[in-house]
């Protein structure tokens, strides 16, 4: 179906899942110029834009934030949601030049902060992504902060723990331990697309499934 990023930690049971629907999985080892407890996470290293893969390049392997964000840039449909000042040159001017609509934020982790179920509907527990996009005339669901665990960090971030995969979306543990799983799965499914996640395991920030 298509190539999907994923860090090496993921459970092994979402990466063979993801291999057998047909996709092309490639598993993002840890480097810890990125953090010792981050290095692993794909959305700090490859984004798509449209129909394009982009890779960080070595200058962008920092290992504290917010210098090592300068590739988690929130991008679905026309918009580039991230903290700009920090976002590396190459991948603004790319964004630019693809005409999509630039979005300041506070939040250097946008796109672990926020998972995109198409080209303009959100899920996200940041007001200030929630805010700005809402304002930009997106669908967003706002849900409650928390529930996902980030070895090393006291708690992970929403957007960190999925990723579409073709006409689903994969979480890396059992959603049904989030509050709002119901609101979720609700949003996802009006939209037409699939849920997959996998029960009794811990619900797991791993860096994003990006495709």
């Amino acid at each position: 179906m298509g190539d999907i990023y994923i860090s090496e930690r993921a459970y092994s049971e979402v990466t063979a899942y993801l291999k057998s629907a047909g996709n092309r999985v490639h598993t993002v080892p840890a480097d810890k110029r990125l953090g010792l407890y981050t290095g692993d996470h794909a959305d700090l290293r490859v984004i798509r834009l449209g129909e394009s893969v982009i890779f960080a390049d070595e200058d962008d392997f920092k290992p504290d934030y917010p210098e090592n964000a300068a590739f988690c840039a929130l991008a679905f449909g026309k918009y580039f949601v991230h903290r700009l000042d920090i976002t590396a040159p190459a991948l603004l001017n790319e964004a630019r030049r693809r005409g999509m609509e630039l979005i300041d934020v506070r939040q250097g982790y946008a796109r672990c902060s926020a998972l995109p179920v198409d080209g303009r509907s959100v899920i996200t527990a940041d007001r200030g992504i929630a805010r700005e996009l809402r304002e930009r005339g997106a669908d967003v669901l706002e849900i409650s902060p928390g529930h996902v665990l980030l070895p090393g960090y006291a708690e992970g971030f929403f957007g960190g723990c999925g990723g579409r995969a073709g006409d689903t979306v994969v979480f890396n543990g059992d959603l049904r331990t989030h509050p709002d799983c119901e609101r979720i799965v609700t949003f996802i499914a009006e939209r037409g697309v699939g849920v997959k996640f996998f029960p009794d395991l811990v619900l797991r920030d791993i860096g994003s499934i990006v495709s």
